[in-house]
């Protein structure tokens, strides 16, 4: 393959990976607006993440070890990532259950709404 060919092709996987993490900061992003019980999104955003990781792993190894702009975009991808589990990691203790509800203070509780039915 021509190395424009692989450098566009790892451009559009690097763009790809960039739209996923941007699509994860949507799972969540009601838990930082306002209190209250939410499902609890936080298992698959983490997933997300790790897809992203793993595409634009895939766009280095397209790009080559030596492409500086390729390096450049996984350094961007790191640091959205990073941003994302700053804001994802309050919730991450809640990982096994249905719903999360996030209190006036900012703290997070861990909430399975079937255990509230009477």
């Amino acid at each position: 393959m021509p190395a424009v060919a692989r450098g566009c092709a790892a451009g559009a996987v690097f763009a790809f990976a960039a739209l996923v993490v941007l699509f994860s900061f949507g799972g969540t992003v009601e838990m930082e607006t306002f209190p209250g019980l939410r499902e609890n999104m936080a298992p698959v955003v983490v997933w997300m993440l790790v897809f992203a990781a793993l595409v634009a792993a895939g766009g280095v190894a397209l790009a080559g070890r030596r492409s500086y702009a390729g390096w450049i975009a996984v350094a961007c991808l790191a640091g959205l990532m990073t941003l994302r589990m700053w804001t994802l990691a309050p919730m991450l203790h809640c990982w096994s259950y249905d719903s999360v509800g996030r209190s006036d203070d900012g703290s997070y509780t861990c909430v399975n709404r079937g255990d509230m039915l009477p």
